[in-house]
């Protein structure tokens, strides 16, 4: 079954110099501490999801019947929980993460594959689902509307 998460993760040194287009960096992370500001001290906050991050959702939740995952892709922001950052230090740099795990067992069930062998998705559907290995999709958001997205075979990235 495809899952999707959320959670909030340190922002990691490899994450900080990122460039975008001309040389522009890119902005540090939220600050743990502003977060919590502006929470009331509650170790959950909300992230917005891009529209691209909420069309690969959105084809997922099709191409698998999942309600729940469409449901998912129809709002304008997720909750993140903070319990994990309960330990660092207020001046800590983090990133809100969003994830879409789909299972390489799940994958071949999505489509019958002709004798001709596998036809393209549909036109604006995650290129990543042409690999039926699964995948895992996440978004890194590094301040408010700016952030990363990720695709790949499930096999090949990080857990």
């Amino acid at each position: 079954m495809a899952t999707f998460s959320t959670s909030a993760e340190v922002l990691t040194p490899a994450e900080n110099p990122l460039k975008r287009g001309q040389g522009k960096r890119l902005p540090p992370g939220f600050v743990l501490a502003e977060v919590l500001r502006q929470t009331g001290g509650t170790y959950q906050t909300t992230t917005a999801m891009s529209a691209r991050f909420r069309d690969c959702v959105r084809a997922v939740a099709k191409l698998t019947s999942d309600d729940e995952l469409l449901r998912v892709a129809e709002l304008p922001e997720v909750p993140v929980p903070l319990e994990n950052c309960r330990q660092l230090d207020p001046r800590t740099r983090i990133v809100m993460v969003c994830r879409l795990e789909v299972s390489p067992a799940e994958t071949p069930r999505w489509r019958r594959v002709p004798a001709a062998g596998i036809p393209g998705w549909p036109r604006g559907e995650p290129r990543i689902l042409d690999l039926c290995r699964g995948a895992r999709i996440e978004e890194r958001t590094l301040a408010v509307g700016v952030s990363l997205l990720h695709m790949g075979p499930a096999a090949d990235l990080p857990a």
